[in-house]
């Protein structure tokens, strides 16, 4: 790697004026990829960015495409494997905070967060509401907001509702029983798990589900509406926001029985993130006469 040999393979593989030249530098860096050690050096390389323009271009030969495909598999397993290694550090209390963090950056892509589904999100959702010391658990908060998609568009329908199974799952085994459950004890916290809770709901209540669990909580309404903290306004400004444009773009929109939560909710997005819940008035005094 320091010899700046695999540089060169990689100008060949960018190069697809030459089939035969190409082919070749794929095929040796898919020999290279079958060992772990050689994988590590061929993963700090601009590689798979080459391999995805590779595969997507249509213009490029059959043949390089095959074996780009073949190549990002193996690279990918290296991958795969990594993350394994990281949710495995998950149980170590000296490192769990620094594991949640790597797991929520590599969330906040929609594949990241698809490749960590399975292995990792179960993990990340207790430890971000059950029982953790507090610099895991927000570390786990965080990391779920991202997994879910704070900064992203929304998951597939097959993990969507693999995330809804695991975040009742590990519900319905903890002492609140309901994810409303969960989201209220994290709000009831000091300000910094308000404000995890702030941006994870925002990004959960998308889905029908979390806007039920939402809603059915008066308890919850009451908080994102009322933040008194400076730096956690403009993200309980945001919550307020999402769950609004959730709750009128459903089917609940027009239910009698969530009337005063619309209104609240509407209020509080009036007000904006900084604004009082009452309108300032002037007081006049008279002055005093020398």
């Amino acid at each position: 790697y320091n010899s700046g040999l695999l540089s060169l393979f990689e100008a060949e593989v960018g190069k697809t004026n030459d089939m035969l030249t190409t082919l070749s530098a794929l095929e040796l860096m898919y020999e290279l990829a079958e060992s772990p050690y050689s994988s590590q050096f061929l993963l700090k390389t601009s590689l798979l960015q080459l391999l995805c323009s590779l595969i997507s271009t249509e213009t490029v030969d059959s043949p390089l495409r095959s074996r780009a495909m073949l190549l990002s598999g193996r690279l990918l397993s290296a991958v795969q494997a990594c993350v394994f290694a990281i949710n495995r550090r998950l149980h170590d209390t000296d490192e769990c905070e620094s594991a949640f963090e790597a797991l929520g950056q590599i969330g906040t892509s929609l594949q990241g967060a698809l490749l960590l589904l399975r292995p990792s999100v179960k993990h990340v959702i207790t430890s971000a509401f059950c029982r953790s010391g507090r610099g895991v658990a927000l570390a786990a908060l965080h990391a779920f907001g991202n997994i879910v998609g704070v900064e992203r568009t929304e998951l597939d329908s097959d993990a969507e509702a693999s995330l809804q199974r695991l975040v009742y799952e590990v519900a319905t085994n903890s002492s609140k029983l309901t994810p409303s459950g969960l989201f209220l004890t994290v709000l009831r916290k000091e300000p910094d798990f308000r404000l995890a809770a702030y941006r994870l709901i925002s990004a959960l209540v998308s889905r029908q589900w979390c806007l039920i669990e939402v809603c059915s909580k008066q308890e919850i309404i009451d908080i994102v509406t009322d933040e008194t903290i400076k730096n956690g306004m403009d993200a309980r400004h945001a919550c307020c926001l999402a769950i609004s444009k959730a709750l009128f773009s459903s089917n609940m929109a027009n239910d009698t029985a969530l009337a005063g939560v619309t209104g609240k909710l509407q209020e509080a997005v009036r007000r904006g993130p900084y604004l009082p819940k009452r309108e300032a008035q002037p007081i006049v005094v008279t002055a005093e006469r020398f």
